[in-house]
């Protein structure tokens, strides 16, 4: 048989039938002889280019899932860093009633050193004072019983 010419007495061009069977439509393309090269690469480029997109389809799907892995570990690590910071607040914010109970005994401390170190000077003066006053009384009462004493011898 020629090239070119059909098997069939239909015309040369290229017709679309439909044909209902179980309830379904289904459309047939009829392709003339001289275009079969043409249609069968074209056909065989979708279909390398269906292939190539699943690929890329399947790759991309990895690499989302991949991504998605990543994100939620970030999620979950950036939620771990913000219960430490929580934790890193109420720790602090511990710290600094800590430190203001501490300067406020330590201020009291303070004064009530000053009001002992007081108390202590004045013991002090009056201890100095008593120890003056117990000496000027031993040495009257030494005056008096030699006095005592001159009077008896004279008697």
């Amino acid at each position: 048989m020629e090239r070119g010419h059909s098997l069939s007495s239909e015309p040369r061009t290229t017709a679309t039938k439909e044909k209902k069977s179980s309830s379904e439509l289904v459309s047939v393309k009829l392709i003339e002889w001289e275009d079969y090269e043409q249609e069968v690469a074209r056909l065989w480029s979708l279909s390398s280019a269906l292939k190539e997109a699943r690929e890329k389809k399947e790759g991309l799907e990895g690499k989302l899932h991949s991504l998605n892995q990543v994100e939620a570990e970030s999620l979950s690590r950036l939620n771990v860093l913000e219960e430490i910071r929580e934790r890193v607040g109420a720790r602090k914010k511990m710290m600094e009633s800590l430190s203001d109970r501490l300067q406020g005994a330590a201020e009291k401390a303070k004064k009530e050193e000053q009001r002992l170190g007081a108390e202590v000077r004045s013991l002090l003066v009056a201890g100095t004072a008593l120890s003056v006053a117990n000496k000027q009384l031993e040495v009257s009462c030494e005056v008096l019983l030699l006095l005592c004493f001159s009077e008896k011898l004279v008697d």
